[in-house]
């Protein structure tokens, strides 16, 4: 009976841990900001695979910066069938086609947030609140309840990574190997709260 209390009363603290505790506020560095937030991405084609709860689709996926500044995102497989087309611009977000099986409100939703972070989209027009953490400077923008973090190094030399968090969990994260915005050559999409991850390789022009 005491190590079953024991073992609920650390559950619980190690529940109220939050991922962000280590983040120390710090004045703007809008010289940061300017040089290195991922403001814009370049139009490219992806080797894309999307892996959710042991369920795998993979294909090309087009990322397009349309010339009024919104950018489209098509997701085929080799046949041609799509499997989602949506269209993003700020403050606006529109399922242009979706795959009838994909065609649920959360997994809409959560297709939605990693592609805003991937293409930026949080980061356009923002104030960028400024933390530090270690070797690591996080620019964060606060939306409703979770906050959109782009990470760069301490010198702010090279993007590490982005993130997406409410005040306590981290839900999201993204790795960009190799070369970085506007045309990064991969991304690693991870999900931390469910299984569930995102990986696109760019296709170079022949």
């Amino acid at each position: 009976m005491r190590c079953l209390l024991f073992s609920i009363i650390c559950g619980l603290l190690f529940c109220c841990i939050s991922d962000y505790r280590h983040l120390q506020a710090a004045q703007p560095d809008a010289v940061c900001t300017d040089r290195i937030a991922p403001l814009h991405i370049e139009t490219a084609w992806y080797d894309a695979s999307i892996d959710v709860m042991n369920n795998h689709i993979s294909g090309l996926l087009l990322i397009k910066d349309m010339p009024d500044g919104s950018h489209r995102i098509v997701f085929t497989n080799e046949v041609g069938v799509t499997f989602f087309d949506f269209g993003f611009s700020a403050g606006s977000f529109k399922v242009h086609s979706i795959l009838s099986q994909l065609d649920k409100k959360p997994v809409v939703e959560t297709l939605r947030k990693d592609f805003e972070l991937i293409i930026g989209l949080p980061f356009q027009k923002a104030s960028f609140n400024r933390y530090l953490a270690g070797d690591e400077i996080y620019f964060g923008v606060t939306q409703k309840k979770e906050t959109a973090y782009f990470i760069t190094s301490k010198d702010c030399a090279s993007l590490q990574r982005l993130e997406l968090g409410t005040k306590r969990k981290r839900k999201v994260s993204v790795r960009m190997p190799g070369s970085g915005y506007p045309s990064p050559d991969r991304f690693e999409l991870e999900h931390h709260t469910f299984n569930m991850k995102i990986n696109l390789k760019r296709i170079p022009k022949e």
